[in-house]
């Protein structure tokens, strides 16, 4: 199933503030690509993926990154425990694993 309604986007930024409940947006929003995958083959999983090019991420350090909806309300927002410098010569791939407890 390619895309959803329930999330759109995939942002990637430079925020290193922790997560606070009622966060709605990244802290320092560099860049945003479609979600290129969804993956719900795993029961009370849905997993989002999306994908830049060396182009698209060079010079970036990249710290933080947030799965997006339609309305660019943020789902969630995860800070890294270090950074990803981006030279220009790597692919960036970041898949966002929602598990659901029912």
């Amino acid at each position: 199933m390619a895309g959803s309604s329930l999330a759109t986007a995939i942002a990637i930024g430079s925020g290193t503030t922790a997560y606070v409940s009622g966060n709605t947006a990244l802290e320092k929003e560099n860049e945003r690509a479609g979600i290129v995958n969804t993956d719900l083959t795993t029961g009370e999983e849905i997993t989002f993926v999306a994908d830049w090019s060396p182009v698209d991420v060079s010079g970036l350090i990249v710290t933080e990154h947030g799965t997006m909806t339609l309305g660019s309300t943020m789902l969630n927002r995860e800070v890294l425990t270090g950074s990803l410098v981006m030279t220009g010569e790597e692919e960036l791939q970041v898949q966002q694993t929602f598990k659901f407890f029912i």
